[in-house]
């Protein structure tokens, strides 16, 4: 009899309970698997501790108004500069794998938060490094060679504590790491929110009326949120930016923020952009930080206009479900709206505007009558980290970016949004405007929708259950005198899993749990989700995931993501692990009611020293399934920004007669140097491009009908292309 029904996955689009802790705990950026080595083992070296130096000024007040209009960025830390070099400080030692490890630790007094500026940054292949706490409650890491930019920087994340390790493992076949030096440790002093167990230091420090984004249960909110991003540079300094469709709809990374936050190339290099950090359910936890990408370039930005725009120089990995929002040039006020944002870089917050904008000055600087005015929300509101958020109209089109206001919780009036279509292209210079990057195909429409690259991906996931529709949902406890077979219980079973036989292997995402009871008794308590291969029972172990039970909520379906794709066979196991620290916990799941009629049995119990089918160990007492769903693929999409040329640079149309697009490979962290000149060598235009170009568009080219010659410089490599023009 087949029990698991195909059902078509709705997490994309349905506000669901999302965990999306990283497993053994690690959380982090684009990296690889892999674990430091234990603090003590035989023999082990002492790790030496550096003190920060910080200046004297120890703790950063969050920016004050001074009876002004407030801008609105989180500042409470400092980026301190630093010179710490492998071959010259820390400890390094041998394991008897051959394996070469380094450790420094570092300590700043009264410190909340610290994160490391790598620079340079160049690894070979093999060699990994990690972060951490003295506890090891949250690991960065590994990062590899596939961190390794043209900015020779990486900017990592940041860890709660006033103490971090850095940890280097080199394989015993290299002779060399690469290039490796931290030239800066971010240092924050906020006062943490401290509600529940904090995974980020900025979690619960939003004032009180600010509304979690999964209070609605909107598929549009739900939708648009995956475009918001939390930035954080310069040592603890937080911005609310957005990722912004183009006319060529090819999922090149542009977030968009204000130019008050990020202005320089220096602070876009250094700059961690966080995607999906929302609290799990409505009012709920802490949430995951796990899905963050480092540095960006500075394409566009003015500071007559308050905007910036930035290109991400990592890719937005799709377990990210990146969405690329739409805008309106038009200039027209719309007649409500709303925003998404990290007030103070807490979790993604809503605030709604259910009136007309109006056309105001902002003062201070910026070019006149050039923003829109907010005069109350209904509700929420914003505060300092939501500057640069965008304010979305009916349509669900990106209009502006917050500047700054008076708009506090206590008085939610008067807030600044940069008008879109004054950055569009007030000015001519590329660098000074959007219209250059965002309109690459030169159709100058008046607005353009989002862009959802891999919604039909999506929409081809199975969410497997061993349960029909039409069995009960129940608990079944037997003889036991507390608790469920499905959970904590009088036998202390410790090991609870699900066995799925298909017809071929998947790619797994995550576990969906519907989960019965889940009360906590400490935050200390655990659980480790588990996926295993074997037949007749669970064997080795495929993945495991440890994260806190408060995580959990009680009678909720719960959407458990992974932090990588697990492949399995076409017969596996899926489930979970718990532990009897507190005896006070009390956690299960549902489970199918008892099938005594056809004896159809999928769940499996561990009694900490062998598995067995439940209705074994319940000596034909039970047959069950419990209602543990993994969430499975077929395939993966490609990637969205994929260029389909080997050439390192074309040009096109080719012939033309106005204007002619050079397209690169890759980028380059060299500025571009472009000379055309024509068949009598004559030179007819020279022009210089900043570095990591995708695209550059030469235009207005007043040329005769003939054959050109493109030459383009980039750094000590040149590049020679032919164009014809035909007028």
């Amino acid at each position: 009899m087949k029990r698991y029904p195909k059902i078509i996955v709705t997490l994309y689009f349905s506000v669901l309970v999302v965990i999306s802790s990283h497993s053994l705990p690690i959380y982090g950026q684009l990296s690889r698997p892999g674990n430091p080595v234990a603090v003590a083992y035989q023999g082990a070296p002492k790790i030496s501790i550096y003190e920060v130096p910080l200046p004297e000024i120890m703790k950063l007040k969050t920016q004050v108004s001074n009876g002004q209009i407030p801008l609105k960025p989180a500042s409470s830390g400092t980026m301190i500069d630093v010179d710490y070099n492998p071959m010259k400080e820390g400890i390094w030692d041998t394991l008897s794998n051959g394996f070469r490890i380094w450790r420094a630790a570092f300590h700043a007094k009264d410190v909340s938060l610290m994160n490391v500026v790598f620079s340079p940054y160049r690894l070979n292949k093999g060699v990994k490094i990690f972060l951490y706490d003295p506890g090891r409650k949250t690991i960065l890491g590994a990062f590899t060679d596939i961190n390794n930019k043209s900015v020779n920087l990486l900017a990592t994340a940041f860890l709660p504590g006033d103490i971090l390790i850095v940890e280097m493992q080199v394989p015993g076949y290299l002779t060399s790491f690469g290039e490796l030096a931290i030239a800066g440790i971010g240092c924050d002093f906020s006062e943490t929110g401290g509600k529940g167990q904090l995974k980020d230091g900025w979690y619960g420090t939003a004032g009180t009326c600010n509304v979690d984004i999964n209070c609605l249960d909107d598929s549009v909110y739900q939708t648009l949120k995956n475009a918001v991003v939390r930035i954080v540079y310069d040592g603890g300094e937080r911005c609310t930016g957005t990722l912004l469709n183009n006319t060529r709809k090819d999922g090149i990374n542009y977030v968009i923020t204000a130019e008050h936050c990020i202005s320089s190339e220096a602070s876009a290099n250094g700059a961690v952009f966080y995607f999906d950090y929302e609290s799990p359910w409505c009012e709920g936890p802490d949430g995951s930080i796990a899905k963050s990408v480092s540095g960006a370039t500075l394409r566009a930005t003015g500071n007559n206009l308050d905007f910036s725009l930035l290109e991400l120089l990592e890719p937005v990995p799709f377990t990210y479900k990146p969405y690329y929002a739409g805008w309106d040039i038009s200039g027209y006020a719309p007649a409500s709206g709303y925003s998404i944002h990290h007030p103070f870089g807490d979790v993604k917050k809503i605030s709604r505007e259910e009136h007309p904008l109006l056309v105001t000055n902002f003062g201070q600087g910026y070019d006149v009558n050039t923003h829109w005015l907010v005069r109350h929300w209904e509700s929420g509101t914003t505060e300092a980290g939501s500057s640069g958020a965008a304010f979305l109209d009916s349509y669900n089109r990106l209009i502006g970016t917050l500047t700054g206001g008076m708009a506090t919780c206590e008085d939610p009036v008067n807030d600044y949004f940069q008008m879109f279509s004054h950055c569009w292209d007030d000015y001519p210079d590329q660098r000074n405007q959007l219209a250059y990057w965002l309109d690459p195909l030169y159709i100058q429409p008046e607005y353009l929708d989002g862009f959802d690259p891999y919604r039909d991906f999506w929409l081809t996931g199975d969410t497997l259950s061993n349960i029909t529709a039409e069995e009960s949902l129940v608990l079944e406890s037997g003889d036991l005198t507390w608790g469920s077979y499905s959970g904590h219980n009088a036998d202390y079973l410790t090991g609870f899993a699900e066995r799925f036989k298909l017809d071929a292997g998947k790619r797994m995402m995550g576990l969906m749990l519907q989960v019965a009871h889940n009360f906590v008794a400490t935050p200390d308590s655990k659980m480790n989700i588990m996926v295993w291969e074997g037949e007749s029972v669970p064997g080795n172990v495929l993945y495991q995931k440890e994260f806190s039970l408060a995580d959990l909520a009680g009678e909720n379906q719960n959407f458990v993501e992974f932090d990588s794709i697990i492949s399995t066979g076409s017969t596996f196991f899926t489930g979970y692990q718990l532990q009897y620290v507190a005896p006070q916990d009390t956690f299960s799941t549902y489970m199918a009611s008892n099938r005594q009629t056809d004896h159809y049995n999928t769940a499996y119990v561990y009694n900490g020293h062998q598995w067995q089918s439940l209705a074994d160990y319940t000596l034909g007492g039970i047959y069950s399934s419990f209602a543990i769903m993994p969430v499975v693929f077929d395939t993966l999409p490609d990637e969205i920004y994929k260029p389909d040329f080997t050439d390192d640079v074309i040009n096109y149309p080719n012939p033309t007669s106005s204007f002619i697009w050079l397209e690169f490979r890759e980028l380059s962290p060299y500025t571009v140097e472009v000379t055309l000149m024509n068949a009598q060598g004559q030179i007819m235009m020279e022009k210089e491009f900043g570095p990591y170009q995708h695209t550059i568009r030469l235009e207005h080219l007043d040329l005769n009908t003939g054959i050109y010659l493109i030459r383009i410089k980039q750094g000590d490599i040149i590049h020679n292309l032919k164009a014809t023009i035909v007028k």
